[in-house]
């Protein structure tokens, strides 16, 4: 298999690599990433890589760079599967910025070039209101910031593209709630919010009791990718779709605090609650959806998981 891994210097980039470095059998995996000091070398020190069990091909790629693309392009094979990681995920630095937001999150002639190449791509649940939750797939959708409507644009263009091969190729948008796991394995990206909170040990903090998510465990995440590329290797039909990829329960960041808190044995009688819509909007606030849990029976359903809560991926963060 030839899997084409876009972003894979990110969080979630880097933990899907480390899991397509564990897989049994070897493939060629091409790493497309933009920039990070010693990631290549970091990758390289992975056991399976020195093995060679896996072939691993470093592409420093800009997808907003028509040049870039084509340059790549037009000495690359054909791919078996891309799994499209990555994006300007900040929504403050997509705010800022619209026209270069869009550019990165909807890179129209990157996608262009794949258009007889199964494409898995990483969505958002901000791409829902947050005044109408749990939300379904069957909901509509209504972005309140840029990032979310770059998301919103780019799945309509994924699912719009038309393959000029036989038989129909899937375009996958898989609507991600807040990823929480271990730390990058290949080399400093962001933690997660998880870490943040462990942060907070003895130091007075302001937690959101209204502000809610189905948080999803990053090893979930890589598990439900992963079902996809084993369906593209064995054949198997995959349909073009949009699902929510989430956790199986309702959770604030308050409570998201307080799990850490007493996994981590600290006291947490510093952590203030505070509800978020009585809050005055500051200066540059970048509006945010509340309540944006969701129902992910869907997508467990389809990949055969039943996707861990908040206190399984607070031991698995933190072990």
């Amino acid at each position: 298999m030839r899997v084409l891994v876009t972003g894979s210097s990110g969080y979630l980039g880097q933990h899907f690599l480390n899991e397509l470095l564990q897989r049994p059998e070897s493939n060629d995996i091409f790493a497309a990433y933009r920039s990070m000091d010693g990631f290549e070398d970091a990758v390289r020190s992975h056991p399976n890589v020195s093995d060679k069990k896996s072939n691993i091909h470093y592409i420093k790629l800009d997808l907003t760079s028509e040049k870039d693309v084509d340059e790549y392009f037009n000495h690359a094979d054909s791919f078996d599967i891309c799994f499209h990681l990555a994006a300007i995920s900040s929504p403050k630095v997509c705010q800022q910025d619209p026209s270069v937001a869009k550019a990165a999150n909807v890179p129209v002639y990157f996608f262009d070039k794949l258009k007889n190449t199964p494409i898995i791509a990483l969505s958002t649940d901000q791409v829902y209101c947050g005044t109408k939750a749990p939300y379904t797939e069957d909901n509509a959708v209504g972005p309140i910031n840029t990032y979310a409507q770059t998301k919103v644009d780019m799945e309509k263009f994924l699912l719009s593209i038309e393959s000029t091969s036989p038989g129909s190729k899937p375009r996958v948008c898989l609507r991600s709630s807040i990823i929480l796991g271990a730390e990058s394995p290949f080399g400093k990206s962001h933690s997660t919010f998880l870490h943040f909170c462990k942060s907070r040990e003895g130091v007075e903090t302001t937690f959101y009791t209204d502000e809610c998510r189905s948080v999803i465990s990053v090893l979930d995440v890589c598990r439900t990718l992963s079902h996809f590329l084993n369906a593209v290797q064995k054949g198997d039909e995959v349909e073009s779709n949009v699902y929510n990829m989430g956790g199986p329960a309702r959770v604030s960041r308050l409570e998201m605090a307080l799990e850490v808190a007493n996994h981590c044995g600290f006291d947490s009688s510093v952590f203030v609650s505070a509800e978020k819509s009585s809050q005055a909007p500051e200066e540059n606030d970048v509006p945010s959806p509340l309540d944006i849990t969701m129902s992910s029976t869907k997508l467990e359903e389809l990949v055969g998981l039943k996707f861990r809560g908040l206190m399984e991926a607070v031991k698995k963060t933190f072990s």
